[in-house]
């Protein structure tokens, strides 16, 4: 017990060194702030993503639509259930600090917040699969840290549609992390496992490179005023 404690305050290093490191991109103490509340309170975000699910698995179970085609329980669970309520939560809540600061926020600022929003919701995650696994598994989900890669993944797309004059970027912003997401948790279904479990392995890898190449693009980025003037 002691060592899978420890373990589960290893794996918290990286979410919490990405969440130290983005509250940089502005040394303003009201950015600073948002920062903080937003990790607070994904922190609490389990709470509507498991009401969104129960909604949406009532919903489904009502339907019957899955009773002649029932591959169809095991692609809404991975995409809806799992994958979308989370991206949904995670983006709802840092929309209200992007709106907040609509008149100043940056590329990189609104980046910092889809990802600490994520980033709380991962530490609260593994906290609750800390009492359902084992110490491995713990480790890895701390070093890939991918609840804050697709956050990462979030902010850059929906920034990037702000900058080009795209309508409506979140959905993109939102699809996008839900169809990995969707498709990591699908291979990881016990049915599936052994013949799609590598490539939920792979997804898990590229996260880990993903938040490795971040941290080089927003040091680099931090000087560029594409990426730090205000977006709107």
């Amino acid at each position: 017990m002691i060592v899978a404690l420890l373990a589960l305050l290893a794996s918290y290093i990286h979410p919490i060194g990405m969440y130290l490191y983005l509250r940089k991109i502005n040394n303003s103490d009201s950015f600073k702030k948002d920062c903080f509340n937003l990790l607070w309170n994904g922190l609490l975000l389990g709470f509507p993503v498991f009401g969104f699910s129960l909604l949406c698995n009532i919903i489904f179970n009502v339907s019957h639509i899955s009773d002649k085609l029932p591959v169809l329980k095991m692609l809404f669970s991975a995409f809806i259930l799992k994958a979308f309520s989370e991206e949904l939560m995670k983006y709802i809540l840092s929309r209200k600090k992007i709106n907040k600061n609509k008149e100043t926020i940056s590329f990189l600022e609104l980046m910092a917040f889809t990802c600490i929003s994520a980033i709380g919701f991962e530490i609260m995650e593994a906290f609750v699969y800390f009492f359902s696994t084992n110490i491995p598994q713990i480790l890895v989900r701390g070093i890939t840290n991918m609840h804050a890669a697709f956050g990462l993944l979030m902010g850059y797309i929906i920034a990037k549609g702000y900058k080009s004059g795209k309508k409506n970027p979140e959905i993109l912003g939102i699809l996008i992390p839900t169809v990995i997401h969707g498709v990591y948790d699908l291979c990881l279904e016990e049915s599936l496992m052994d013949k799609w479990g590598e490539i939920s392995l792979v997804i898990a890898a590229l996260s880990l490179v993903f938040n490795i190449y971040i941290f080089f693009f927003i040091k680099k980025a931090k000087k560029d005023p594409y990426y730090t003037d205000p977006l709107f």
